[in-house]
């Protein structure tokens, strides 16, 4: 029997045809993988997995002896005396260390996952070279330290830099199959496309034919037309690539072995029936979605217990060491970059005052933690008499008042001076929120702070409560989830479901990648107004 498989367009809703011959003639009959095919996709996912990994290998090794490299000539021309094998030692235990966090080849893995792993990496390393050189000759601090500060930045930023360069590159990216029909399998895909960096690409969808019209050549077709139409229409809304549909769940071991995927991903595990699954078994990676919250969460981990598994989800917003921890570091941070941040505060603060005559400072009423209400402080980027030009502006086009009503900003805001459009662009205005982290009001990394009005965030507390009942457990950040996310590009539920992300995962850990990714953010200007 011979299947269609619809070829990836350029355009939405372009499709070709052409025809995949099976060896198989019974389609209904669902039978498992093969044990000689199963061994062959093994053999085909290692040398896959190893290709993968190879350049990851190299991209750590060479962040690794480079941080080495610095740290060493630094200690040599303090005096200090370093152990000749601090470098080929220092690369052997990153790379093991990696190993051990499964970030070979890390297929999948989302950047903030690795980022963390790579962080505790960063961590164990230091500590290790630390131990080996107290009980050598002689302890070179300066090499140790300047080592443990560089090393996370430079291994962090030589990874995303290599998958990067080689997110475009297919050789380097493993194909995964798609299982599943409609929507949620074309949405599947499009997710899959998009996270290229990520080392997978989306080759096709597999699926059956609705079984009711097995026998119904004519509904069967006009049910798989359906399914092509709904894969369109997702298309034509994110702008990708049109998925393909290979074959039938029966015939998946001819399509594995001919398209070259060894892994496949379910899209509703709940559309596949039990006899569907069995043909699963033999193949190397198998991701079945669990739909067993109502947030999306990364601290979950299975755990077997008693010939069962359970989901274990974790949450540290409530744990006392951590907040504490939390607290520690903004006030390290903040109070430790001073000599940075001051005087560019007095510049901008000159600049804002010369520029426009009115107060330097704008200060609004914002909900901070345990509902207090506080002051949050910002450079005045807006004329004097803003609400009122505003009100004139959103009257006088409809078509921008719509676009407030959807996210309560507006891309070419009216009310904005000449120097407030570049603090904005670049978010120095939010510079001055460092004095509410110091007063306790805020922190460094946190949900956007909301307001407590019917003209702003009146959605935010009233529709979605349960985010906003643990809005009130944190203090709000200078920087969080939604501001390296898109920003000003998201929509009012999108920055809500950043918030509910963030307190969910929240972290010592996601908070330092917010940190830093708040930084590129700021550089390239990423969904800046």
């Amino acid at each position: 029997m011979s299947s269609l498989i619809y070829d990836a367009g350029i355009d939405a809703g372009v499709t070709s045809v052409r025809t995949y011959t099976s060896t198989r003639v019974d389609t209904q009959h669902q039978s498992k993988i093969s044990t000689g095919s199963a061994l062959e996709l093994g053999r085909r996912q290692f040398w896959m997995d190893v290709r993968t990994a190879l350049p990851l290998v190299i991209a750590d090794s060479a962040a690794t002896a480079t941080t080495a490299t610095i740290a060493t000539t630094l200690s040599t021309w303090a005096g200090e005396v370093v152990e000749q094998g601090f470098i080929p030692v220092a690369v052997i235990i990153t790379l093991l260390a990696q190993l051990f966090h499964g970030l070979y080849p890390a297929c999948g893995m989302s950047y903030s996952i690795e980022f963390r792993k790579q962080l505790q990496t960063a961590a164990y390393v230091s500590a290790g070279l630390g131990l080996g050189m107290f009980f050598g000759t002689g302890f070179p601090w300066l090499c140790w330290l300047s080592f443990s500060v560089l090393f996370p930045a430079l291994l962090s930023s030589s990874r995303s830099l290599t998958r990067y360069v080689l997110s475009s590159q297919d050789w380097w990216s493993q194909p995964i199959l798609v299982v599943g029909n409609g929507e949620r399998a074309a949405r599947l895909f499009d997710r899959l496309n998009k996270l290229s960096t990520e080392g997978l690409r989306p080759s096709g969808i597999v699926y059956d034919p609705h079984p009711h019209w097995a026998g119904d050549s004519k509904r069967s077709a006009a049910w798989e037309q359906e399914q092509v139409a709904l894969a369109n229409a997702v298309t034509a809304r994110t702008k990708r690539i049109t998925p393909m549909h290979i074959g039938p769940i029966s015939e998946l071991e001819d399509i594995l072995l001919e398209s070259g995927a060894c892994r496949i991903a379910v899209a509703d595990r709940n559309g596949v029936s039990s006899s569907q699954f069995a043909c699963f078994h033999g193949i190397p990676h198998v991701a079945v979605p669990m739909e067993l919250t109502s947030h999306p969460t990364e601290n979950v981990r299975l755990v077997e217990a008693d010939g069962r598994v359970e989901m274990h989800c974790k949450t540290t917003l409530t744990c006392p060491q951590a907040l504490f921890t939390k607290r520690a570091m903004d006030l390290l941070l903040v109070i430790g970059s001073a000599p940075f941040w001051l005087p560019v505060m007095i510049i901008i603060g000159l600049a804002v005052r010369l520029t426009d005559p009115g107060p330097v400072f704008y200060r609004q009423s914002r909900v901070g933690r345990f509902r207090r209400p506080f002051d949050a402080l910002k450079f005045r980027s807006m004329c004097c008499d803003a609400d009122k030009k505003l009100n004139n502006y959103l009257e006088n086009n409809p078509e921008m008042k719509a676009e407030w009503d959807a996210t309560h900003k507006l891309r070419n805001d009216p009310r904005i001076t000449r120097i407030g459009r570049f603090i904005r662009k670049t978010s120095l205005d939010e510079l001055p929120q460092l004095i509410n982290v110091l007063r306790g009001e805020m922190s460094l990394v946190g949900p956007r702070p909301i307001i407590d009005s019917s003209s702003y965030d009146r959605e935010y507390i009233q529709e979605h409560p349960d985010v906003f009942e643990m809005y009130q457990m944190v203090r709000p950040g200078i920087t969080g989830m939604w501001q390296v996310s898109g920003r000003n590009s998201t929509s009012y539920k999108q920055r809500i479901y950043y918030d509910r992300f963030y307190l969910h995962n929240w972290s010592i850990a996601t908070d330092i990648f917010i940190l830093w990714r708040t930084i590129k953010t700021a550089l390239f200007r990423e969904g800046a107004c």
